[in-house]
């Protein structure tokens, strides 16, 4: 110990007589260092960390693929629920759950809040109990009893100013009376969402269906049972399940099975990261490479720093310093000036993570958690050994295989670098430019890609000019109300007026997001076997001038207008490839007649 601060001393003089070579490297090392701790502090809170409920691998999405109809995830329906609660041999529990908005109209203020529709299992399943009051019962699930509802701490905390009373009041919400049930405990979240509050999903078990998948479904698998052995089982219920409920309205059993229904369980992990862990991965590998470069880069500058030693190394060799001595003293100056670029190299990932977090990638699970924690300080000390070592490693190789002669005759004042010095030094520049080619061709392919993707058609123009907001209307009112419907035009209009507005609308999903509303379509002049289910079909519900509004021409025909709608005419706007598809071109498609279900 006392030989090592000792070497430390000599360290810290000799880097503090040589300013600019100490600066030049710590600032090289404290990018590469940085750059891979940033990347490390959201791998790690994204992928690595576990979910934070009890037993989290025994967690899992129960999805189903319905290839018959080309669905690789399929949702739940209520059928499944009540199915899996009443026959799984694998599941140790089992609910259903969506997310959900209401209107809160309790306060001065109409609020919207953002939230969760859960069966009574769910919190249970998740570990989590409330803070005051109760969970949901089965009761709560029962449409002929009144609707409840949990609080979130936040929202709590916000409206109700952490009031303990709270239990047992009612709140106006969608247009109906909720009586307060229990206050979720602070830091719940769920499936990447902190949640304003939580309601039962409510159903009739008497109407109940097949279909109607509308649901996400989680179980809690029993202790030793395999994510294969769950979807074994799932796939023996689904028979049960045809069985058991009847097939919705204009659809047969028949049908259902040719959908040919099929497990397909996974982790709830997975469920939430989806293919993100693969691009975190990459980009993870591609900062890698990036330290790779500066290790050799600090290495190259070692090097020429450890041959203007040669003749001190020398000397001290004869005078009796041993090979190891050496190498120590080599690798305290490498170590000292890794972990002084860790160090600098924090302070860069922290500025990193915060611009990073500015930029509010909603599609990053849990990006909200992503910080510089203890595992990545950890983590950023263990890189900046490896690092000190691997770059260290090559001087300390070269030079301290000390030859007395070799080295007293560099010193002369003609003398040049060595063959084997050059070639080492030729060597790590090798490596350097072989790494960058590397980053170079990856870049270059992403930029490609990235310029491809900008060329693809998006459904509407002008991005810069389309502006959106949301608006919502209790669920109890009937989107059939002949007052909603002139509250809603009226809205359009006076949106339009507004100058510099060319124009207003509105849609239920958006251009380009994951909206999955879909339906199996018939047409009336299109003949199909018996039982057979056509293809299921994404659709949207917009009001009039949606597609003026977008900016997107219609190929033939015409938008429906307002009189459309107040009059109750059967009219729809469908895809040219659907028309394509059906009846040869747009144009033949006009005045033709389709159905859903």
């Amino acid at each position: 110990m006392p030989d090592i601060i000792r070497d430390l001393k000599h360290t810290s003089r000799r880097l503090a007589r040589t300013p600019l070579f100490t600066l030049a490297t710590i600032i090289t090392l404290a990018l590469g260092i940085g750059a891979n701790t940033a990347i490390f502090s959201v791998v790690n809170n994204v992928l690595l960390k576990a979910l934070p409920f009890p037993e989290p691998n025994r967690l899992i999405g129960v999805w189903q693929t319905a290839p018959g109809v080309n669905i690789k995830d399929l949702n739940a329906c209520l059928a499944d629920y009540i199915t899996y609660r009443e026959d799984s041999k694998t599941f140790e529990d089992v609910a259903l759950w969506n997310s959900r908005s209401m209107t809160v109209t309790e306060f001065s203020d109409a609020e919207r809040v953002e939230g969760l529709g859960a069966t009574f299992r769910l919190l249970p399943i998740l570990g989590v109990n409330p803070i005051l009051g109760r969970g949901f019962a089965e009761k709560d699930s029962d449409t002929k009893n009144p609707d409840t509802v949990m609080l979130g701490y936040g929202y709590w905390q916000r409206r109700f100013s952490s009031d303990p009373n709270v239990i047992g009041r009612r709140i106006m919400a969608d247009g109906a009376a909720r009586e307060i049930i229990g206050v979720l405990p602070k830091g719940f979240w769920f499936m990447d969402m902190a949640h304003d509050f939580v309601v039962p999903i409510r159903f009739d078990r008497s109407a109940v269906r097949l279909a109607g998948y509308n649901f996400q479904a989680i179980a809690r698998l029993r202790p030793g049972v395999t994510i294969q052995e769950a979807n074994n089982d799932v796939a023996r219920m689904i028979g049960i399940e045809l069985g058991k409920f009847p097939p919705p309205n204009g659809m047969s059993t028949k049908m259902m099975e040719d959908a040919r229904l099929a497990p397909n369980v996974r982790l709830l992990a997975d469920d939430l990261l989806g293919d993100i862990g693969r691009s975190l991965w990459v980009v993870m590998a591609t900062i890698g490479i990036v330290l790779l470069i500066a290790c050799a880069n600090v290495a190259n500058l070692l090097l020429v720093r450890a041959e203007g030693r040669s003749q001190e190394l020398a000397v001290r060799a004869v005078l009796g310093a041993d090979r190891g001595r050496l190498a120590r003293e080599m690798f305290v100056e490498s170590l000292t000036l890794s972990l002084l670029g860790g160090l600098a190299g924090i302070g860069f990932a922290v500025i990193v993570v915060k611009l990073v977090l500015k930029l509010s990638p909603t599609r990053l699970p849990r990006f909200e958690q992503i910080s510089i924690d203890t595992t990545a300080v950890l983590f950023t000390l263990a890189i900046s050994v490896a690092a000190g070592l691997v770059f260290g490693a090559i001087p300390v190789y070269k030079h301290t295989r000390v030859h007395l002669a070799e080295a007293l005759r560099s010193g002369g004042r003609n003398a040049s670098s060595s063959r084997n010095r050059n070639v080492a030094r030729n060597s790590l520049t090798v490596i350097q430019v072989a790494l960058a080619l590397v980053l170079l061709i990856g870049s270059g392919l992403m930029i490609r890609t990235f310029q491809s993707m900008r060329k693809i058609n998006p459904g509407f123009s002008q991005p810069e000019a389309l502006q959106t907001f949301r608006i919502s209307i209790p669920r109890n009112a009937s989107l059939k109300d002949p007052e909603v419907l002139h509250m809603q035009q009226s809205l359009g209009e006076r949106l339009a007026a507004l100058p510099g507005v060319t124009g207003a609308s509105m849609i239920t999903g958006l251009p380009m997001t994951d909206f999955q509303s879909q339906d199996p379509i018939f047409a009336s002049d299109h003949t199909y076997a018996a039982n057979q289910i056509p293809t299921l079909r994404r659709f949207v519900t917009t009001a009039p001038g949606t597609f003026q509004t977008l900016g997107a021409s219609l190929v033939a025909g015409r938008e429906y207008t307002w009189t459309d709608i107040h009059e109750r005419r059967n009219v729809v706007l469908i895809s040219e490839n659907f028309a394509r598809e059906y009846w040869g071109s747009a144009q033949a498609a006009v005045g033709k007649q389709i159905r859903s279900r």
